[in-house]
This record gives C-alpha cells, sequence and structure tokens, in this order.
C-alpha cells in the first residue's frame, strides 16, 4: 500500500480535528495538557487553537491555580457552534432529535408513521417533520453539522437501504434521496449505533467485549469488541433475528420463513396475541385488542397480566424467555462476550426473568460455559437511545482521525 506525503496543510487539520476529538471525549482540557496527548509544541498548538477559535468552535476559560503567575486557560468545545441532527425510523414512529456540537438533546419531535410505511410516505414525513423542525428551532442549515438516520436493517456505506424487514423495504436509496431536500451532509447508519449510547451512559462499558441482544420491532446483536463495534464484510454482521428456527413458521419481512423475528420481535408477539384471542384464549391482554395501537404499547401491559397471574400472559413470557435464551447461548458461543446487554422494549418488560432463562441455558448449550464470567445486565440508555447513538456516530465521524 502507498501513502500519499503528509504536508503541513494535512497534518494541520489532523491535529485541529485531534484536539476537536480529545476535547469531546475529556470535556475540558489545558493547552499544557493538550501538548501532551497530542505531542505537539505549545506554540504550535496556540496556532491550532486560535483557528479553532477563530472558527467558533472552541471556548475558553480562565483556570484556578495555586501558583503566582497567570492562571491556566481551559479549553472545551463550544456547544452553539454547529448542531447534529439524529432521526429514527422504525415502523410505529419517526423521532428526530436535535443535539449541540457536546451532544446534548436540546430538541425531539415524535410523529407517529401509521399503516403506510412506503418509502415515499416515510420520506416525504422525515423532509417535512425536519423542515419544520429547524423552523421551529430557528436554525439554518448551515448551522447543522451533519444529519444521521438508523432504522432495522442492512445499510451500504453509501447509505442505500439494501433490506429492512419491519419497515418491509428493499434496495432504498435513503441517503440520496434525503440529500435532494438538505445541503447538509446526510449519513444511514443501521440500529447497531444504538450501543454508542449504552457505552457514552456506562463509560467502563468501552473496554470490555460486548454482545448486546436487541428485541424490540426487529430482533438483532450488536458486538463490541477491541473498542469498536463490529460490521461484517457487507454491514449485514449480527443479524441473529433471521436465524431460521422453524422452516414450516410464519412469514418474516425478509422473505424467509420461521426466522427468529418472525417469533418473537413486538409485531410478531402482538400479532399472536390477536390471533390466538381470536381463536379463543382468555387474556386480559385482549383489552388493548381493536384499539389503534403500537405492539410497544399493547406490550406494555404484559407485565401487569403475568402480576395478576394471567394464565395466557404467563405462558407467552415462557415462550418468549426460551427463545430469548436459545439466541443468547447461540450468541455467546459465536461472539464469546464478558458483557450480555438485554436491550428492546421487549427484553427490558421481563430483564430479569429473562437474564435467569440464559443464564440457565447456559449451562447446557454453551461451550465450556462453567469457565466463562459474563455479566448480564438490562440497557440503560433509555428510549433516546437510538437519536443518541447517531449523534455520537455521527460527531465520531465527523472528528475522526485519518492520515
Amino acid at each position: 500500500m502507498s501513502h500519499s506525503p503528509i504536508d503541513s496543510k494535512t497534518a494541520g487539520q489532523r491535529n485541529e480535528k485531534l484536539i476537536l476529538s480529545l476535547l469531546r471525549k475529556h470535556g475540558s482540557l489545558t493547552q499544557t495538557q493538550l501538548c501532551r496527548l497530542v505531542g505537539i509544541g505549545s506554540s504550535t498548538a496556540s496556532t491550532i487553537v486560535a483557528r479553532l477559535r477563530d472558527k467558533g468552535l472552541v471556548q475558553e476559560s480562565r483556570g484556578s491555580s495555586q501558583r503566582r503567575g497567570p492562571k491556566p486557560s481551559i479549553l472545551s468545545l463550544n456547544p452553539k457552534c454547529s448542531y447534529v441532527i439524529g432521526i429514527e425510523i422504525n415502523p410505529s414512529y419517526a423521532v428526530i432529535g436535535m443535539f449541540d456540537f457536546v451532544g446534548r438533546l436540546v430538541g425531539k419531535r415524535r410523529m407517529l408513521l401509521g399503516p403506510d410505511h412506503s418509502p415515499v410516505y416515510v420520506i416525504d414525513l422525515v423532509r417535512g417533520g425536519l423542515e419544520g423542525f429547524l423552523r421551529e428551532h430557528h436554525l439554518n442549515e448551515d448551522s447543522v453539522l451533519g444529519a444521521g438516520v438508523t432504522l432495522s436493517g442492512s445499510v451500504s456505506s453509501g447509505g442505500e437501504v439494501y433490506l429492512s424487514s419491519p419497515l418491509g423495504w428493499r434496495d432504498v436509496p435513503l441517503r440520496r434521496l434525503l440529500s435532494e431536500y438538505f445541503n447538509f451532509p446526510i449519513v444511514i447508519y443501521s440500529n447497531r449505533v444504538r450501543l454508542l449510547a449504552e457505552i457514552a451512559a456506562a463509560p467502563e462499558l468501552a473496554t470490555r467485549n460486548i454482545l448486546y441482544l436487541n428485541v424490540a420491532n426487529g430482533v438483532g446483536s450488536t458486538v463490541y469488541s477491541e473498542g469498536r463495534l463490529v460490521f461484517g464484510a457487507t454491514g449485514r454482521y449480527g443479524e441473529i433475528g433471521h436465524n431460521v428456527i422453524d422452516p414450516d413458521g410464519p412469514l418474516c419481512g425478509c422473505g424467509h420463513r420461521g426466522c427468529l423475528e418472525a417469533h418473537i420481535s413486538g409485531p410478531a408477539l402482538a400479532g399472536k396475541i390477536e390471533r390466538d384471542v381470536r381463536n379463543g384464549a382468555q387474556t386480559l391482554l385482549a383489552e388493548g385488542l381493536g384499539q389503534q395501537t403500537t405492539p410497544e404499547q399493547l406490550l406494555a401491559n404484559w407485565p401487569k397480566a403475568v402480576d395478576k397471574g394471567d394464565a395466557y400472559a404467563i405462558a407467552l413470557r415462557d415462550y418468549a424467555a426460551g427463545l430469548i435464551s436459545r439466541c443468547a447461548a447461540d450468541a455467546i458461543n459465536g461472539y464469546d462476550p464478558d458483557v450480555l446487554i438485554l436491550a428492546g422494549y421487549v427484553n427490558l418488560l421481563f430483564a430479569d426473568v429473562f437474564a435467569e432463562a440464559i443464564g440457565l441455558r447456559m449451562k447446557t448449550a454453551v461451550y465450556d460455559s462453567e469457565m466463562r464470567q459474563i455479566e448480564i445486565r438490562p440497557a440503560k440508555a433509555g428510549e433516546d437511545a437510538l437519536i443518541n447513538g447517531i449523534c455520537a456516530a455521527v460527531l465520531q465521524d465527523t472528528l475522526d482521525v485519518r492520515w
């Protein structure tokens, strides 16, 4: 591999990015600390900091010191210099979040999708929502550093959605279609970025080997190893929800029959409840049927029904626990994590029960299970995990240092 020469301009741009990245990581630093971390002299650092200050990217304040003489200058990112837009699209709704330059959420809008999941309808909804959102917050497009869009599915590096089984999309050039309406950069991510929000909420995870098992409108896994997310050769890594567990089972959005996702995703469980009630099952969960509710809203009453001794609800919980523990054991064998995070609204309804089921399954289905020390924990990043993860990914990509 050949390398092009690194001229002073390239090195200067690299050091600018590196300083911004370090300030994002540490919050604030003195110029002396920056010199040590970047490996540059004080005069070079002063020149670079002056450029960043002139661009409005950093701000300075005076620190305290017990020594005589001038107080140290403390540098930090200017949170109002630019903004990042994060957009989540799922079968129930779309969410738009606006973040400042340090990654703080400063505004959010949620829009119901309804039954029409066609790309034309969803893109028009997102476009109109984003245009209104920018007007509402008095932002022009020059103030937006970039926007990231996330959805469940396989996404190319160029922003084409190869397949999103929850939305029923195939070969949708999402980045190109959205870029026709906006002048700022737009990138498309799979929902793996939510793990970045989890790590931000619990920084100690950054040094761990993580298996993130998400069960919500879709079923998927994300792996974080050696300080980075794993994507695979084509971006389709971790599609555990499309493991076929019953070739004669229900049709999945990917076109195959009997995928795990077609059994235990939120929409699959909501559909099972509806069919079972129609066939005579007696359950408190029937109270939510026939209303305009999303699968997440319908299943929100599931733990209450279990607490009241609803036999059907208990059996459904145990059914889900059996399949979730089975797929977790398969993933543990494949990925060898030391942390397993249970995420998604289905998993979080019964995280303790599912964790116990996984522990039991490991004894009989995981290779050399006695030698593994795996911490099983529920996700903690909350309902904004996806848009927080998108913001982290956009900032990471923007400030990433490449020669």
